[in-house]
């Protein structure tokens, strides 16, 4: 991670979990409906985390499908995969791409570290966003940078910097100031721009989904919903979002969980005071990780809450997939009726 971002990162957590004043204020149920332990350990910890996957000490990589039995080169983190192959980055070597059933690595002539990237099927090419705010399209085969683009600077970022996806033949880039670029697929064009924030600080794209015929984009400070005619959205200051279904599910960095159609209408919220939520997985109910060592099992339509304690307060790195959640060497798994 470079250091810009990890010194922007440790501040805005510093932020985050003091208050206004002197005094600090902690989640404290008075109901816990009892204590839940850990289901195993990890070969390795968690050294660092992305918005697809979280890297361990020893190479290997947490997706959303789970611990892969691959091993990235030493010092190399996790940034995007593709069937066979992965693109990761190093803070003091150059970007790769990393083919983990044949172990041959193509190094990239990128000038600067990758923190976003997508594969783009059925070709050659990767979408990019790189340290500065610079995006474009390179091809890993013919080593050329196919287009690139500047956008604003960002001074900071959250560290869930959103990958670039895929909508029929167009790319859409999420840049570090907010912003949502539509490129062509072939040459790699700009076609269009959509704001998604406008905040000063850590005003990346941390979220990116379609859902129906809506696309799903947020900021740490606000989630839009954009349709072919119209575009809604919410100011919101967010720790998390959940997609389940057709419905959204934002929590808020003061507590609040609130249930969201796809226009991002609110359908029902539930307000835990204090609450610092780091993330959250899904089955039968919704299952939010708290901060300050705690699991808040809610049903969908967030009627009512359920609170159980995890064996360690929130401190270090935490990666969540649909089912399971990992924390430093250790993980929970949502285990379905």
């Amino acid at each position: 991670m470079n250091f810009q971002i990890k010194i922007a990162f440790l501040a805005f957590s510093l932020l985050f979990f003091m208050s206004g004043c002197s005094e600090k204020h902690y989640f404290e149920p008075e109901d816990i409906k009892g204590r839940i332990q850990y289901d195993g350990e990890l070969p390795a910890e968690i050294v660092e985390v992305g918005y697809s996957g979280a890297t361990l000490k020893n190479g290997q990589v947490i997706t959303q499908k789970g611990l892969q039995n691959y091993h990235l080169p030493k010092d190399y983190r996790f940034i995007n995969s593709y069937n066979d192959l992965v693109v990761a980055a190093s803070d003091c070597k150059p970007n790769i791409v990393f083919n983990k059933k044949t172990n041959e690595v193509i190094k990239l002539n990128l000038k600067r570290r990758i923190v976003a990237a997508m594969f783009i099927p059925d070709t050659t090419k990767l979408a990019f966003v790189l340290e500065g705010n610079s995006y474009g399209i390179y091809d890993f085969k013919e080593q050329k940078i196919v287009s690139k683009y500047q956008s604003d600077k960002a001074i900071s970022a959250d560290i869930r910097i959103a990958n670039p996806m895929m909508l029929a033949d167009l790319i859409l880039v999420p840049t570090l100031d907010g912003k949502l670029v539509i490129m062509g697929k072939k040459e790699g064009k700009r076609v269009r721009e959509i704001i998604v924030g406008k905040g000063e600080d850590f005003n990346n794209i941390i979220f990116l989904k379609v859902i129906g015929n809506r696309l799903v984009a947020a900021t740490p400070h606000r989630i839009i919903s954009v349709s072919p005619k119209i575009m809604d959205a919410q100011n919101i200051e967010i720790s998390d979002v959940l997609f389940v279904e057709d419905g959204i599910y934002i929590l808020s960095k003061d507590g609040t969980i609130y249930l969201c159609d796809e226009s991002l209408k609110i359908l029902a919220e539930k307000k835990l005071p204090f609450a610092h939520f780091v993330g959250a997985i899904y089955g039968e109910f919704i299952y939010v990780v708290e901060k300050e060592g705690y699991i808040i099992a809610l049903d969908l339509n967030l009627a009512s809450a359920n609170i159980f304690e995890i064996p360690d307060e929130i401190e270090n790195w935490f990666y969540s997939t649909k089912d399971t959640f990992y924390y430093e060497k250790y993980f929970f798994k949502l285990h379905q009726q």
